[in-house]
């Protein structure tokens, strides 16, 4: 058992993190390669990145992706807190106490000076919750916690049927209601997905029109280095057969679009858009509707809807989780 740091993140063995991510207790694609490298090229450029691995048992164990943080007052996750909406270490399971162990052990000259580790988006359930308390108090760490954001998900049943029996008769009526008047207004309205192949640079595009004017803070959001960004994530994702990118169509122009990644039995909602000429017939919650009927289809455990506490996400019968962010230093 021994503990290493690496530079650079793009460094880190392909094989090493996929296994271990595979084997961790909550895997998410936001802890993936296809994610973090684009991440670390996109938005951590010019400061320092690193890895801290873990071995056990002659293999790697664990891994934790940092950064310098931007105000320099000391290291976060690598994904910060803007565009990944789920963090924590990549351990196997049932190993997360040991892996965390040996960091505090292993990292106090690393938080010497008054700097910090910044540990955000740590998603209500991940084990990094329920170990660092006690941990950073054992090994002479401070330890803050905060709430900082909501991220709803829905669990799936085996029929869309039973979905909406689920959701309860006011939320079930409305929904009805919103799909039928959808229908009604716009005759031809079609559901598409495109995982990829030749259509995808097409569809992305349309995406990326309709998510920046749907509102003005997305179209702030979306500057051209976060287009590069989703484009780049976009096309690594398609690769693996993980992306799900979704649009409602009048027939000749789309309407409204998500961004979807199909992980581990669960299809998450990275981002969205619709044109505002349709908000009428709620185009966004009828284009969601339709891909949580898809996933239902597919066999999907879950729709992750991910941060954010929109009230859409309720309607559709999304299960608060509490984000919290985490720092730790030394007192």
């Amino acid at each position: 058992m021994g503990f290493s740091w690496i530079g650079r993140v793009e460094e880190v063995s392909a094989p090493e993190w996929d296994a271990v991510l595979r084997r961790s207790a909550r895997p998410s694609p936001f802890l993936s390669r296809r994610f973090l490298v684009p991440w670390a090229t996109a938005f951590a450029a010019g400061r320092e990145t690193m890895a801290f691995r873990w071995e056990r048992g002659g293999g790697a164990a664990g891994f934790l992706f940092l950064c310098r943080r931007a105000d320099g007052a000391g290291w976060e996750l690598l994904g910060g807190e803007r565009v990944a909406d789920s963090l924590d270490a990549v351990v196997i399971a049932g190993q997360e106490r040991e892996f965390w162990s040996g960091f505090l052990r292993e990292s106090r000259g690393l938080l010497a000076g008054g700097s910090t580790l910044r540990l955000p988006n740590l998603v209500e359930g991940t084990p990094s919750l329920h170990l660092l308390p006690e941990l950073c108090g054992r090994f002479g760490y401070s330890f803050r916690l905060e709430e900082t954001d909501r991220s709803p998900l829905l669990s799936l049943p085996g029929d869309f049927g039973e979905y909406l029996e689920r959701l309860g008769k006011k939320k079930r009526h409305e929904l009805r209601r919103k799909l039928r008047r959808a229908d009604d207004t716009v005759p031809g309205l079609s559901f598409r997905i495109t995982p990829g192949g030749p259509e995808l640079d097409r569809d992305l595009s349309s995406f990326l029109v309709l998510h920046r004017s749907s509102q003005s803070e997305k179209e702030r959001f979306m500057d051209e280095g976060m287009e590069r960004f989703f484009r780049e994530i976009a096309g690594r994702f398609s690769e693996a057969g993980q992306l799900r990118l979704a649009f409602l169509s009048d027939g000749e122009t789309d309407v409204a679009s998500a961004f979807q990644l199909e992980w581990n039995g669960s299809l998450l909602l990275y981002n969205s858009g619709y044109d505002p000429q349709y908000r009428r017939i709620s185009p966004g919650l009828v284009l969601l509707a339709r891909c949580i009927e898809e996933a239902i289809g597919r066999g999907g455990r879950e729709y992750d809807f991910l941060r954010g506490g929109e009230r859409y996400k309720y309607d559709l019968g999304g299960v608060d989780r509490v984000v919290y962010r985490a720092t730790v230093g030394l007192p």
